[in-house]
């Protein structure tokens, strides 16, 4: 029976991996669509969004699937609640890499301003903070998930200085003020971003210690 439950785990698992991947990807592609100004490649990220969806829907109904079949333990059930949060986690950050297409569509027709190197940053710093919290998600590793966690303050600082710094470029020239509230929006939803891998940190730690923290 045990192996059984485990063998159940392990394709959720699967499905969680192949998620996470399909969101990561959505993230630089969205990214990559701001900076060149990819119309085409930001309706293919909206498009896409369906697959990162379909996923959720699945892990869903294999977690209710486990619990009804296989008499689960309070650890096992805990474990169930995280995964449910940890994918529901992943599907918003979907949906925050099509609001960054659907910012690149919005604009497209605005005189041209290149990417300012603090989105750059961002992106970087979030991308990492998805990768590390999904392996410490994957590895079970607390210690890795509040470090990530941890870090969810140096993007919130990267916001606030862009989110400045934009302003005052609106208050100097609004020649470009389409493209600059779309950095800002880009920005937020990077920020938004952050904050769901520091949720999915506090899910693992939640899983593996029964404790729940906030960062």
């Amino acid at each position: 029976m045990r192996d059984k439950m485990l063998t159940q785990i392990q394709q959720i698992n699967e499905k969680i991996i192949n998620m996470s991947h399909l969101v990561e990807v959505s993230i630089e592609n969205a990214i990559s669509a701001f900076a060149d100004q990819n119309v085409d490649k930001a309706r293919k990220i909206i498009e896409e969004d369906i697959k990162i969806n379909d996923l959720e829907q699945e892990i869903e109904d294999l977690c209710v699937s486990f619990a009804a079949t296989q008499s689960p333990v309070a650890s096992d059930l805990r474990r169930l609640l995280a995964i449910l949060k940890v994918v529901t986690d992943l599907e918003r950050i979907g949906d925050y890499s099509c609001n960054i297409a659907e910012v690149v569509i919005e604009i497209n027709k605005s005189s041209y301003m290149e990417i300012i190197p603090g989105i750059i940053q961002m992106e970087e710093e979030v991308k990492t903070m998805l990768n590390d919290s999904i392996k410490a998600y994957f590895t079970q590793d607390v210690k890795l998930a509040a470090k990530t966690a941890e870090r969810d303050e140096t993007v919130d600082e990267l916001y606030e200085k862009i989110y400045r710094q934009l302003l005052f470029t609106i208050s100097q020239n609004e020649k470009n003020e389409d493209r600059v509230i779309g950095h800002i929006l880009v920005g937020r939803y990077l920020e938004r971003i952050a904050d769901h891998a520091t949720n999915i940190c506090e899910r693992l730690i939640y899983m593996e210690t029964g404790e729940r923290v906030k960062f």
